[in-house]
């Protein structure tokens, strides 16, 4: 991906897919806030760990279904060992029952958004959580 200029946003994008990677990446590439974006990617949430012990990110969308570390010990984790109480983190899955929502905003998630994805809905959820954005 292109390294977005200083002052531009850093996404990480959380799934073991490459394909829904890639297509999450076109889809933020569609926000305005996100055009010129530093778009870094991860297949687990063991990997996007590592990343984030390295480097601060203004936005995180994560799948929650992965090997190693899943989705919901990923946004866990983030929030309790790092202690990044701030960064907005969007879980996505196919479980889509109240009690799965329920779930994810407790261990920490900031959204939460059930599959399939809607471009439009993503682009929204962007636009609202990157609003505040210094």
């Amino acid at each position: 991906m292109r390294n977005g200029s200083p002052g531009e946003p850093r996404v990480l994008l959380i799934d073991d897919s490459q394909v829904a990677r890639q297509v999450l990446a076109m889809t933020c590439r569609q926000v305005p806030a996100l055009l010129y974006a530093q778009i870094d990617e991860a297949p687990d949430g063991l990997a996007a760990l590592e990343r984030m012990r390295k480097q601060q990110y203004d936005l995180v969308l994560t799948d929650i279904r992965m090997p190693n570390v899943d989705g919901l010990e990923f946004v866990r984790r983030v929030r309790q060992e790092l202690g990044d109480r701030k960064t907005p983190i969007v879980l996505i899955s196919t479980l889509g029952s109240q009690e799965d929502i329920q779930r994810g905003l407790d261990a920490g998630a900031t959204a939460y958004l059930g599959k399939p994805l809607s471009p439009y809905r993503i682009r929204l959820l962007i636009e609202r959580l990157l609003a505040g954005r210094s």
